[in-house]
């Protein structure tokens, strides 16, 4: 047997220097890793808590469209995992494009999805109960049932007052959609479109309008009474059925008041 001569310290400094010549050549594994996920590594959306959410608008949903996934069913309104960190308390990006999704929507437009924001408390309410106000409004109006409904609205979340006021509007709090049109969808592909506006408030389109909002008032909890702020979860045009303002003439505010949870 051979044995070596190096000294324990050769040994050592030789042993370093193969170890940094082989990190060298494979150069992997022989260095901190850097990450560029940011919060979305965690599952949130990474949304400024000061900034507006913006909307996007960058799939098209023609009225003809036939989906390419069936809807889900209990898959109302698709809301990403997580919550964001608003203004003024949480928020979870509602994605209007989600194909599987039986509600849809997308901002100032008839064609086009995009994103939202809302309250997580809101989130879950809209899943338990929009769709079903949409199919009894619609059964009212003597419409074609639906099977899915496109939103086409005015924003979800916005850190602002409540116009002519000087309290933060619902909107500053994630807690309401200003519906400006429902597209509705039927199981051989028809539509009907039902506007919100002052000067469509009248035969079929009245009877839905004011189902829904009858509908969606009895979805609040019975912690909500006449008097506190927005109990009946919606305002809108002066000569509805529950009535409301000018300022909602072209639109339904559609809200989750405090009261709601």
């Amino acid at each position: 047997m051979i044995k070596s001569t190096l000294s324990p310290k050769t040994k050592i400094k030789t042993s370093l220097s193969l170890i940094f010549i082989v990190c060298a050549l494979i150069a992997v594994g022989c260095a901190p890793a850097s990450s560029s996920d940011g919060e979305w590594a965690s599952g949130e959306p990474d949304v400024p808590a000061s900034t507006p959410e913006t909307p996007q608008t960058t799939t098209p949903l023609p009225e003809e469209e036939t989906p390419e996934v069936p809807a889900l069913p209990g898959l109302y309104f698709s809301f990403d995992p997580g919550t964001s960190r608003l203004a003024n308390g949480p928020g979870k990006t509602w994605d209007g494009c989600e194909k599987s999704a039986i509600v849809r929507g997308g901002y100032d437009s008839d064609t086009k999805c995009g994103n939202g924001l809302v309250h997580p408390n809101y989130a879950e309410h809209l899943n338990r109960h929009f769709f079903g106000c949409v199919e009894r409004a619609a059964a009212d109006a003597n419409y074609k049932q639906p099977e899915r409904v496109f939103i086409r609205h005015w924003g979800t979340y916005v850190n602002r007052n409540a116009r002519g006021s000087t309290s933060l509007s619902m909107h500053a709090y994630a807690r309401a959609i200003d519906v400006v049109k429902f597209i509705l969808y039927d199981r051989n592909g028809g539509t009907t479109q039902v506007s919100t506006h002052v000067r469509d408030f009248k035969g079929a389109t009245a009877k839905f309008y004011n189902s829904f909002r009858q509908c969606w008032k009895e979805s609040m909890p019975s912690a909500c009474k006449p008097g506190q702020r927005e109990y009946s979860g919606s305002i809108g045009i002066p000569g509805s059925a529950l009535g409301g303002n000018s300022l909602h003439n072209d639109h339904i505010h559609l809200s989750f008041p405090f009261c709601a949870g």
